[in-house]
């Protein structure tokens, strides 16, 4: 359970100028588009790992590092690095889900506590609809408190979507299951799911759904109907977590797929 102090917690504001000021404790960077401007603590927790965190009555940005040494660190799906950011209606992106990516780097870490850095990402909706680009990413002089436990796992958002015969498909249930040496996963919503089986020990690559290993399968009102092409493409996939994402465009008789993606736990 993380404990961040509260009253050490700056928030953001928006501002017009999108210059960085040569002030203590500062966070701003655009999110789509939208400049973001203001202060920031990180919290350094037992397992060694910091949270950069902002937020404002309805907003919050936290970014999730493995140390406090000058670096770069990667995020991505199955990543222990990445960043999270709830928007005012409390939709919440992450850099966790199958198509997430971004670095923060941090360019000066002083004995006095302080660390500054940059940092940019692209996070995604649980179902991945919807994206969150953030660019332009600077933390300054944020101050390094000390805080208990372990930090969250920015990890896996799970989810699955696609185009279905040129139609969004969101899944509102996903159940991902290691049967048999395969791993089989289902999104379902309403009459319609989508269906993927996959060697439980494939690696990172993209893999025809010809080949006999891999399978796929649409399913709308009850007719389930195999998919005869397409591409799968595995992202990720950590065996000892049962953590996997990917992307996917297949198609069959009466169906095609495209822009899928998907990660879960299996």
């Amino acid at each position: 359970m993380q404990r961040i102090a509260l009253l050490s917690l700056l928030v953001f504001a928006l501002f017009s100028c999108e210059d960085l000021e040569n002030n203590d404790a500062i966070i701003q960077g655009s999110a789509n588009d939208v400049f973001l401007k203001g202060g920031a603590v990180a919290t350094r927790f037992d397992d060694g790992r910091i949270v950069i965190a902002g937020n404002t009555d309805t907003e919050e940005l936290r970014i999730t590092l493995t140390s406090i040494g000058a670096g770069s660190y990667a995020f991505g799906p199955g990543r222990a690095n990445g960043a999270t950011f709830i928007d005012a209606s409390g939709e919440t992106y992450s850099t966790g889900t199958a198509l997430g990516d971004g670095q923060a780097t941090i360019n000066v870490s002083n004995p006095e506590g302080l660390i500054s850095g940059t940092f940019f990402f692209n996070a995604h909706t649980f179902a991945l609809q919807d994206t969150l680009n953030f660019q332009r990413g600077v933390f300054w002089k944020v101050p390094v408190i000390t805080g208990s436990g372990q930090a969250d796992n920015p990890g896996l958002a799970y989810g699955m979507s696609a185009t279905v015969n040129e139609l969004f498909f969101e899944a509102v249930t996903l159940q991902a299951e290691n049967v048999l040496g395969f791993i089989e996963i289902t999104g379902v919503e309403g009459a319609q799911s989508i269906f993927l089986k996959i060697p439980n020990t494939v690696g990172p690559g993209d893999y025809d759904l010809g080949s006999g290993d891999f399978e796929a399968t649409y399913t709308l009102d009850g007719t389930t109907t195999a998919a005869t092409s397409g591409v799968l493409t595995i992202l990720f996939n950590e065996v000892g977590t049962g953590e996997v994402a990917g992307t996917f465009s297949i198609s069959g008789d009466g169906f095609e797929i495209i822009n899928g993606a998907f990660s879960g736990n299996y």
